[in-house]
């Protein structure tokens, strides 16, 4: 009559271990309430259950039951099990705090429910009973609810239960219900199949709790093992992605700041400890400076450098090896032992940044906890020093070849700065010869100055536009004050500077503003502009042969401002399109056609244009003319 319920339950009970494998973050708590709630839900359908089969059977089959005394533990087993509800309801309302309430609460419904099996037995038949093999399911259940300890003592407790009704039925001491009515055998007062019968129910009984609890400890040992392999297997994860984001970091930046922010903060969180930082060391070789930190406070890093002469664990690491320090109050190679304890460090595991050309300094990770890292730690570790070194090395040839621009742009903003005094100086003279005021020059001197003149002059353009290029690159455009500036005024001021050289060459030289919805304004400065503007425009007109077209356009769409340079001139070979803005490229057919020229206009265009957030674009055949597009944010003035 109750294998519905045991079965019902035991099955149950299975599902919750394998939803308690899936996540070893369920505690044992959880779990506990979890199979008591499921335990109450199954004993309603127990108790409706023993009421029904107790009906059918005295209803229908006409067995000799104690009908009365059924229906009153059916009834019982109601009462308690509503109380036990009550009791669930208010446990899972609360925290899971204590463990031994949830506990105490699941072992007293299992030893009501054995209370009742036992009197369901006995007024099922005693011994005889069917119902006497439904209390193996109850191992089952205790088993994988309890732990080993508590099946074997409950276990013994059937067994001593069935006894009891054995015993006293054979002494007279309880009553014996036969289950069929013309039975005649009564078996119960034999002493053979009384002591028989509670022999082999509780050795049965011990086996069943044994294999039973022996077979869910290996499952959960199993299971504990499964959760161990799918931490490592997620932590293993986590480190190859770290590697992999390392490897990665060598080719997304070369700003060197941003690559040690990474590494000491990927490094950390892979070996799921407290803190890492980088070190490198400086131009003497002799220390170690703080190069990026990522969860250390700053009274820490400030404690000072590492000094080599000082520091015997640094250089180890700095010769090639990679060196845990297990417990930091008892390692005696640390500079800052005393420091390290106070900011909670108890253990550190430091690997060399090695580089083609020597060391570059260490990578150390910190944690609280003393013991920690592992030899396989330190492997993971070397293996991001490695990835990190080249990353290092990348950036500081990076940096190294920026200050070496910078210093190059000083450099030929010094000569030629000395140089443009002396020839402006020329040129005034060259002015002053041609105009006769030191007296009359033949046509051949004439002619011999003209061509001096000339040539002065290309060289004041080159000089002006070396130092132009030089200002951009040396910082100097730093202090440059960045104002408002009209685009649109300052488009139509270059095109009608270039009105009479384009009619000389009979081109139509068109001019277009889509500024319907006000002026257009940007942030840059004048003179920066109108060197942008009169490059493309002089550029357009000088290289559009006779009867050709330059159209100049401006418009402004989803807050920036857009303007077109297009021409119908000699345009620019394909091959030459990608070097168009490098210093000192001029296309080979603009050379052909124009042969002096600095090659340096289009780079310093470039070069403001992205001062000013701008960019710039072309678009050109040999031959069919070229188009020159360039947006720069609009600037957008906030009511007063």
């Amino acid at each position: 009559m109750l294998r519905p319920y045991l079965f019902a339950v035991v099955i149950m009970n299975s599902a919750a271990l394998r939803d308690a494998a899936q996540s070893s973050s369920v505690p044992l708590e959880a779990e506990l309430v979890s199979s008591m709630t499921w335990l109450i839900t199954i004993r309603w359908l127990a108790g409706i259950g023993v009421l029904g089969a107790t009906f059918v059977a005295d209803t229908f089959f006409r067995v000799s039951l104690p009908a009365l005394s059924l229906y009153l533990l059916g009834v019982i087993i109601l009462v308690y099990n509503a109380a036990f509800h009550l009791i669930a309801r208010r446990l899972m309302r609360k925290e899971p705090r204590a463990h031994h309430q949830s506990d105490f609460f699941t072992k007293t419904q299992i030893g009501c429910d054995w209370l009742a099996m036992t009197a369901l037995i006995h007024f099922s038949g005693g011994l005889e009973s069917p119902a006497i093999f439904y209390f193996f399911f109850h191992v089952v259940i205790a088993s994988i609810l309890l732990s080993m300890r508590a099946t074997f003592l409950y276990a013994a407790m059937a067994a001593l239960l069935i006894s009891a009704i054995g015993i006293g039925e054979y002494a007279g001491a309880l009553p014996h219900y036969f289950v069929l009515a013309n039975a005649s055998a009564a078996l119960y007062r034999q002493p053979l199949f009384v002591l028989g019968t509670i022999f082999f129910f509780s050795s049965t009984m011990f086996v069943a709790a044994y294999l039973a609890s022996t077979l869910n400890a290996r499952l959960r040992k199993r299971e504990a093992q499964v959760v161990t392999l799918s931490q490592n297997l997620l932590s293993a994860y986590t480190r190859l992605e770290t590697v992999y984001e390392s490897a990665e970091a060598v080719n997304s930046t070369l700003e060197l700041t941003q690559v040690l922010d990474r590494l000491v903060q990927r490094t950390a969180d892979a070996l799921g400890v407290r803190a890492c930082s980088i070190r490198l060391l400086d131009e003497t070789g002799a220390r170690l400076n703080v190069a990026a930190v990522y969860g250390l406070s700053d009274a820490y890093v400030k404690k000072g450098d590492l000094t080599l002469d000082q520091n015997p664990l640094a250089r180890e690491v700095i010769a090639g090896k990679a060196i845990i320090v297990n417990d930091v109050a008892t390692d005696t190679r640390l500079q800052y032992p005393q420091q390290a304890l106070e900011e909670g460090i108890a253990s550190m595991l430091s690997a060399p940044l090695h580089g083609k050309q020597g060391p570059l300094g260490l990578i150390r990770a910190y944690s609280v906890d003393a013991y920690h890292f592992t030899a396989d730690d330190a492997e993971f570790v070397s293996a991001i020093a490695r990835q990190g070194s080249i990353a290092i090395e990348n950036a500081l040839a990076y940096q190294a070849l920026g200050k070496l621009d910078q210093m190059k742009s000083r450099f030929v903003m010094t000569v030629t700065h000395e140089l443009r005094s002396p020839v402006s100086v020329v040129r005034s003279l060259l002015r002053t010869l041609l105009a006769g005021y030191v007296g009359e020059l033949g046509e051949t001197q004439r002619e011999m100055l003209q061509r001096v003149q000339y040539r002065a002059d290309f060289l004041q353009t080159l000089i002006d536009d070396l130092l132009d290029l030089a200002a951009g690159k040396a910082d100097v455009s730093a202090k440059e004050e960045i104002v408002p500036v009209r685009l649109d005024e300052a488009v139509a001021r270059v095109v009608e500077r270039f009105t009479i050289p384009a009619q000389e060459k009979a081109i139509a030289l068109e001019w277009e503003c889509a500024c319907a919805d006000g002026p257009i304004k940007i942030a840059a400065t004048n003179e920066g502009i109108d060197r942008v503007l009169n490059n493309l425009v002089s550029n357009a007109v000088k290289y559009t042969p006779h009867g050709g077209r330059v159209a100049v356009k401006l418009f402004a769409r989803a807050n920036r401002a857009t303007l077109e340079v297009a021409d119908s001139g000699i345009g620019i070979p394909e091959d030459a399109l990608t070097h168009l803005f490098e210093e000192f490229y001029r296309a080979p057919n603009a050379r052909a056609q124009v042969k002096e020229g600095t090659g340096l206009g289009l780079a310093i265009t470039k070069d403001l244009i992205v001062r000013y957030g701008g960019h710039i674009g072309v678009q050109s055949q040999a031959g069919r003319g070229t188009t020159f597009t360039v947006t720069f944010p609009i600037l957008i003035e906030l009511p007063v």
